[in-house]
């Protein structure tokens, strides 16, 4: 009861995230890996391995994290273990990889994490991980910080800070890093939940020094929960104000748990005009239910247009897609014929994906995943599917000339010009204030162009950037029953600029 009580407690009104971009100042790098739109890639079976995907560590009857380093002390050690595991961390991303990562212009990799990794393992007091938490995982961060963070900055590429397996899982799955006998325990266990509450504010913390961090992510993919989903709202809020509390302004992601409306209406009511800094983290995967596998390959791909992110009851809402592959079960390849064009409808279904998350994840996307031991990992494997063609940047300005300032003026005038031609024409009695589309314009044209500036960067947080730069104009030229105005001259100035490349 009393962990229940603290939980709530922390809960609470939940924290503004503060202004996305400073005031006056341009840009800065940090705000730009913040808020940029991301063509990105899982770094899936490294901190948590999954032996589908790297089998080696595997012996014997385990199958998951947690069985694997109580077999890896059984028969090494505890040093030996340690030592096996961090040969491994610290092997996994070479700076070969680094480098095709940036010639493929991925902007930013999804690292998961087990709640053991962080701080050494200090988070995992009365969990199934603490007899090995510091023993064998003593070293995780650092590595992480060291062999992760550092170098994908060195080569212009963030990190989202993925905390995907918590104590007693989230869902029934085991890539969580435990057997769960297909229960989400964690939703059940407040004092679970408050160490996580510790393990996020450490998080936020710790990694202020570092601006290459595109997000922290609290949850994934957190079981399907029927409205109004008490125990995930309630550890959602703590969660975002224990970040808050150490950082004002990293995105926070959240997991959709299957229903992406549910979790928009949820963050429109706790917005109530401000901005949270809330992303909402919806998995993309035609392979797994019943429904899709009896599809066809084709029937999934017309039908992505309308289930993919559609319905939702508000505009304006962050969203990243943290997981997608060009994965169909072998029931939908064995109808229509399919097969007998494979290779074709995996390019046309990986195509289908991109552009559509382009349109619809502000935040941008994640593919599953980057490495498996045999090398070629099919159409789960991102390299793969970006050397077939299937996937690849979906939109990208990076390397071409961007527009000079003789361009600026010209597209400027015409858009002002066109503006108030228009307004004034439609009601000539109205004293417009077409200074502010002026204003408005610039605004958008400069921060569109400092995000090109940053190898080919654009803004993919749209929403909580332009209000950002809306308070900072209101309290430099005050409110006004014009303000749409700005937001209109914003909006084009950004459309213009790109427009214009």
């Amino acid at each position: 009861m009393f962990d229940k009580l603290r939980l709530k407690e922390k809960a609470g009104k939940i924290k503004e995230s503060g202004p996305v971009v400073s005031p006056g100042q341009p840009p800065s790098i940090r705000e730009i890996y913040q808020s940029r739109r991301n063509y990105g890639v899982n770094l899936g079976s490294c901190f948590i391995q999954e032996k589908w995907i790297f089998h080696d560590l595997f012996h014997g009857n385990a199958s998951c994290e947690l069985e694997l380093a109580g077999q890896l002390s059984k028969e090494l050690g505890n040093e030996g273990a340690r030592s096996k595991l961090e040969e491994f961390w610290n092997g996994f991303v070479n700076e070969d990889d680094w480098k095709w990562l940036q010639d493929h212009e991925v902007t930013s990799v999804r690292v998961p994490l087990g709640y053991w990794n962080v701080g050494g393992g200090k988070f995992t007091k009365d969990t199934k991980f603490e007899k090995y938490a510091s023993k064998v995982y003593g070293n995780s961060w650092t590595i992480f910080k060291s062999k992760f963070i550092e170098p994908a900055a060195a080569h212009g590429i963030s990190v989202l800070v993925d905390i995907h397996g918590l104590p007693f899982g989230a869902n029934g799955a085991d890539h969580s890093g435990e057997q769960s006998s297909g229960e989400a325990k964690f939703w059940e266990n407040e004092s679970a939940q408050l160490q996580m509450l510790s393990l996020f504010s450490f998080i936020a913390e710790d990694l202020k020094g570092y601006d290459n961090i595109a997000g922290i992510q609290v949850v994934n993919e957190s079981v399907f929960a029927d409205e109004p989903a008490k125990r995930q709202s309630t550890y959602y809020a703590a969660a975002i104000n224990s970040i808050r509390e150490k950082d004002s302004t990293v995105p926070i992601i959240i997991s959709d748990g299957w229903w992406p409306d549910q979790w928009v209406k949820w963050i429109q009511n706790h917005q109530d005009g401000r901005n949270l800094g809330v992303v909402i983290d919806s998995h993309c995967y035609r392979c797994f239910s019943d429904s899709d596998k009896n599809k066809s390959p084709k029937q999934i791909i017309e039908d992505l247009n309308k289930d993919l992110l559609t319905n939702l009851s508000s505009p304006g809402i962050d969203f990243v897609v943290g997981e997608y592959s060009c994965v169909l079960d072998g029931s939908s390849w064995n109808r229509d014929n399919a097969q007998q064009d494979r290779d074709n409808l995996v390019i046309e279904y990986g195509k289908r994906q991109t552009s559509l998350i382009h349109e619809r994840a502000s935040f941008g996307s994640y593919f599953w995943t980057f490495k498996f031991q045999s090398g070629n990992g099919g159409e789960w494997d991102f390299k793969t599917m970006t050397d077939k063609g299937a996937i690849g940047v979906p939109f990208s300005i990076k390397g071409k000339s961007l527009p000079d300032r003789s361009t600026f003026e010209q597209k400027l005038n015409k858009c002002l010009e066109d503006h108030s031609n228009y307004w004034n024409n439609a009601n000539p009695n109205e004293h417009y204030e077409h200074k502010r589309y002026k204003e408005g314009f610039t605004t958008g044209w400069s921060d569109a162009n400092k995000f090109a500036e940053f190898n080919g960067s654009t803004i993919g947080r749209l929403e909580p950037w332009k209000n950002s730069r809306l308070a900072e104009h209101i309290g430099a030229r005050g409110k006004s029953a014009f303000i749409w105005e700005w937001e209109q001259g914003f909006d084009a100035g950004i459309k213009e600029f790109l427009n214009s490349i």
